[in-house]
């Protein structure tokens, strides 16, 4: 058998190191009536790929009423390999007939939100040149590599020049766990849905079910679906992942393959429920989960009382404890997979039953014996 320090990198869906901070910026205009959205302003102008065809309906997925907030939320599209995500970050305002959006490989959703603040007001301001200024300051910036950024311990100030100003903004650190006060997703998903509710989410999201965000609100949409991602940590969800998907996509939850999937609530409203199947639905504005499911059952149930317990605490502790939660479960959970590698013709190769033999007789046998089949476990296989 092979040593139990086998290891294997657990491939990300994030891009390393992408030529720039972003793809394109875009301006795009609110449909009037059923026409589809124009492009207002492109950034660079050359740019051509096929996101453009699409980036307009993720910025207006559906008809929704006017707000007096600006919401800011993110949809997630894949790269041209079909695996690796693009961040379309946007930002609607009631005051303003436009969206702001901005795509890139990075997951700096805290950056990206500051920057299409600051974009609008400088956009508000009528200064072309300015606009100019700090589009291309922010597209030219050289990102440090991991390395860089690592051997800096970790910290990055990108600062963007304009003729009257500078901004400054902080990059995230992503090999640290979320903390409720710097990771705006983890907060609001915690404080839309509540630790019972994010304990049986967990669960879902292990056992790769058909999983529904509902909610008025694109951001809490946003939050919740891309927030839960961290739940998993650090493992990568390998399925379908929609956190905001537009009403001309919206047969997509009928389809049969595990996903992750955040539906405006006047698009839901309209789906004919019974084609759904046994889809997971997490209402958010309600607090509610509709599921035929209760895979949180299958959990040891001393696992989950210390789970529960250890939540408690975390809730007086703050920072990233309720994150750490989650993580030493995923830790009981794959931390022993290198007990089952074999040798098999001169190859090392993962065999189920020689790892689920560790845990034959025990009361986590037949939760192993379900997750051991999952694509999200073949990441370590």
């Amino acid at each position: 058998m092979a040593s139990n320090f086998v290891t294997k990198e657990i491939e990300s869906r994030i891009k390393q190191s992408p030529d720039n901070s972003f793809e394109v910026f875009l301006e795009i205009q609110q449909p009037i009536n059923k026409e589809p959205p124009e492009i207002l302003i492109k950034y660079p102008d050359d740019f051509s790929d096929q996101i453009l065809k699409t980036a307009a309906n993720f910025a207006y997925p559906c008809q929704m009423p006017p707000d007096d907030q600006s919401e800011h939320f993110t949809f997630v599209v894949l790269d041209s390999t079909g695996a690796i995500f693009r961040f379309g970050y946007c930002r609607r305002s009631s005051r303003e007939s436009t969206c702001l959006c901005i795509i890139s490989y990075y997951p700096w959703y805290e950056i990206f939100y500051n920057v299409l603040n600051d974009l609008s007001q400088i956009i508000n301001s009528k200064s072309a040149t300015e606009v100019e200024a700090f589009l291309s300051s922010l597209y030219n910036y050289k990102v440090l590599s991991n390395e860089e950024f690592q051997k800096n311990l970790g910290k990055e100030r990108i600062e963007i020049h304009i003729p009257s100003k500078t901004y400054y903004y902080m990059r995230p650190d992503l090999d640290k766990l979320p903390s409720m006060l710097s990771n705006r997703n983890f907060s609001v998903m915690f404080s839309r849905l509540g630790p019972d509710i994010m304990l049986h989410l967990f669960a879902y999201l292990l056992f790769e079910r058909r999983i529904l965000f509902i909610s008025s609100k694109l951001f809490h949409l946003t939050a919740c679906a891309c927030g839960c991602l961290c739940l998993i940590n650090p493992m990568h969800w390998q399925n379908i992942f929609v956190p905001i998907l537009p009403e001309s996509m919206a047969n997509t939850p009928q389809c049969s393959a595990p996903y992750i999937i955040g539906l405006h609530s006047s698009i839901y409203s309209n789906l004919n429920k019974s084609e759904l199947g046994d889809v997971v639905v997490i209402n958010i504005d309600t607090r509610t989960v509709e599921s035929q499911y209760n895979d949180l059952n299958l959990f040891p149930k001393n696992l989950i009382r210390q789970m529960k317990k250890d939540l408690q605490q975390s809730l007086q502790l703050g920072g990233d404890h309720f994150a750490r939660v989650f993580l030493r479960t995923m830790a009981l959970i794959i931390g022993n997979y290198g007990s089952g590698f074999v040798i098999k013709n001169n190859k090392l190769d993962f065999d189920r039953d020689v790892y689920l033999k560790q845990y034959v007789g025990s009361d986590i046998y037949p939760f192993m014996s379900s997750i051991v089949n999952t694509q999200m476990f073949e990441q370590v296989n």
